[in-house]
């Protein structure tokens, strides 16, 4: 009895200890009419400037009104895509790429005014081009200059770019269900963060929590009796509100934290796309999309959308959000490293499977790492963790020494190896001024892990 209050007591403290914080996930738009600058949740901010006076006060006018919104779905349709926005209502959003019936983003809040030629954008429009321009570009250090459409001066048509992004790639970066006109059944990233979320609430590594929740019962009933987990993972599948609350409650779980899980997201994307290249006969490969040099752009923009954010993010990052940013650099580090493996592969193939000497003669080597690490002309990933604090990395001593002795048997630059060697040796020279002790969230961690049971997750709702 007096253990559980003792729980209980701890646990109030620890939740009042917590800071407030404004995540990736509000949708709050900032709008100063002085300055004509409006800031995004994503930390992008736009100009009203140079704008004609009628496009000008719609802006203003769409930006003053409070608003929640969320993205529900998205999908493919004629010649661009369709995007489902949920206020109080429901808007869908089409956004056309290339030349199609309409010159701009339309919205269904504003029937009327699409006979009559482009629309005045909304904050629906407005919002949504935030939301995917912010998955595409770094974050910028001055503001866009928005066009009579809503784009921005500088990309145009953000639609454009989500062909060579890849749409589901997209969506799983948006945390949005592709609709597909059948019953939805949950993204494998879905599935995998949900299980991440249990896995850490009830202190299970994630590989040997529950292999039966593995998102095969969607569509049955949401209650599952005698099985509290089970139900909650269902819930998670289901209800975007319910995994964006489960998500913002955990920000200080670094791989889960929700302004830098979807850069994790996409590098596993990429990880799993170089994984099948490589697997892939001659004859698939041919008809491969996600090339391997698809993937080391996509990790390449990675590590400028993060440094990005961690230099030129409006508000300035927290201890929370800087471990995480530095949890999915180190992580991205790893898992590039742990693929320095050459693939010899045919190239000069024919629309038919033979293969002649000559063509044996055409091989290209594929190799992750040394694409990223050793043949790159800049510091992969290093050069954005000097830019944090000690306190921010601590944690990740562990694996950045087996990331340098994995790389220091490699052909990776001398600079480069004493880069990571810097950094280790400040980070172990910093342990014994520190008391060898964990960072405060860490300690936070344990004292929660302490009161937690060991498997089953009790009244998950309610605890933050």
């Amino acid at each position: 009895m007096s253990t559980s209050a003792g729980s209980q007591s701890r646990r109030r403290e620890d939740d009042s200890a917590e800071t407030t914080y404004e995540s990736d996930i509000d949708t709050s738009i900032d709008f100063d009419e002085r300055a004509g600058i409006a800031s995004f949740p994503s930390g992008t901010r736009y100009s009203v400037h140079d704008l004609d006076p009628g496009t000008k006060d719609a802006i203003v006018k769409a930006l003053s009104t409070p608003s929640k919104l969320t993205l529900r779905g998205c999908s493919p349709r004629g010649q661009g895509y369709v995007f489902l926005i949920s206020e109080t209502i429901d808007y869908h959003v089409r956004a056309p790429y290339g030349v199609g019936p309409f010159e701009g983003p339309s919205c269904s809040c504003r029937q009327d005014e699409r006979s009559v030629g482009l629309q005045h954008p909304c904050r629906h429009t407005l919002w949504l081009c935030d939301q995917i321009l912010s998955q595409l570009v770094p974050l910028p250090k001055e503001p866009y200059t928005w066009r009579i459409d809503g784009y921005t001066t500088k990309h145009g048509n953000v639609c454009d770019f989500i062909s060579d992004f890849h749409f589901d790639v997209l969506a799983d970066s948006l945390r949005c269900d592709i609709m597909t006109g059948e019953s939805l059944k949950p993204r494998p990233c879905r599935i995998q963060t949900a299980r991440e979320i249990l896995a850490t609430i009830s202190g299970d590594p994630v590989d040997e929590y529950r292999p039966d929740l593995t998102g095969e019962a969607i569509g049955k009933k949401v209650v599952k009796k005698g099985d509290l987990e089970e139900t909650v993972f269902r819930m998670l599948l289901e209800n975007d509100s319910f995994f964006s609350y489960f998500l913002t409650s955990m920000r200080n779980d670094e791989p889960l934290n929700p302004k830098f899980r979807r850069f994790r997201d996409r590098a596993n994307a990429a990880l799993d796309a170089f994984d099948s290249y490589i697997k892939a006969s001659d004859s698939e490969r041919a008809t491969i999309s996600k090339t391997p040099q698809w993937c080391y752009k996509t990790f390449k923009d990675i590590s400028e959308q993060i440094k990005s954010i961690v230099v030129n993010f409006d508000r300035e990052l927290d201890d929370i959000d800087r471990r995480a940013a530095a949890d999915a650099l180190v992580y991205i580090l790893g898992e590039v490293v742990n693929r320095n493996k050459d693939y010899h592969m045919v190239q000069g193939r024919g629309d038919d499977d033979s293969h002649g000497e000559s063509q044996f003669g055409n091989e290209t080597k594929i190799n992750l790492y040394n694409e990223l690490v050793v043949d790159s002309t800049h510091n992969f990933i290093l050069d954005i963790l000097e830019k944090l604090s000690l306190e921010s990395i601590d944690h990740l001593l562990p694996e950045l020494t087996r990331i340098e002795r994995a790389v220091a048997v490699t052909s990776v630059s001398q600079s480069y190896l004493d880069k990571l060697g810097g950094i280790t040796t400040r980070l172990r020279n910093a342990i014994p001024r520190s008391g060898s002790e964990p960072g405060e969230s860490s300690r936070k961690r344990s004292n929660q892990d302490s009161d937690r049971p060991p498997k089953r997750i009790k009244h998950p709702v309610h605890e933050t």
